[in-house]
């Protein structure tokens, strides 16, 4: 896939999923939300990554001293429009602390549970082994350096 393909699948699907303005970080190769700052004076944002398959987005919010991982959306996109697949959010006594590996991993996790109940769905089976690689794959994709 080009540059310019992946861009253009930001450019549709990214404003309308997050309804705000995103840019680009090149260094940590991640699309940011613009955010906002809550009365507490925490700020509250989206990182996102993407393929041509799969959109991962952390809701991330930024304390004085820590940034926290609040919750993980993913959606697939299917050319047109990408389709809420999985969610899961941390809150209150629940937090997490932010670390990318530990985000990486409860991503793998939701898109391998949303892969395995469609298999069940078509009366498929794949082995445990290959739905985890396929699964880790599918994420590992959209860590990878697409844009200049």
């Amino acid at each position: 896939m080009t540059n310019t393909a992946l861009q253009d699948i930001a450019i549709r699907a990214l404003p309308a999923l997050s309804g705000e303005q995103v840019t680009y970080n090149a260094a940590k190769n991640v699309f940011l939300s613009q955010g906002y700052t809550s009365a507490a004076g925490n700020m509250y944002y989206k990182a996102i990554r993407l393929s041509n398959r799969l959109v991962v987005y952390y809701d991330l919010g930024q304390g004085y001293l820590h940034t926290f991982l609040n919750g993980i959306k993913l959606f697939c996109f299917d050319g047109q429009k990408a389709n809420l697949i999985a969610q899961k959010y941390w809150g209150g006594c629940d937090y997490r602390i932010f670390n990318e590996q530990f985000a990486k991993e409860q991503s793998i996790l939701m898109l391998k549970d949303f892969l395995d109940g469609q298999l069940k769905l078509e009366g498929a089976h794949v082995s445990d082994q290959e739905l985890s690689s396929f699964a880790r794959n599918m994420v590992e994709e959209t860590h990878r350096k697409q844009l200049v």
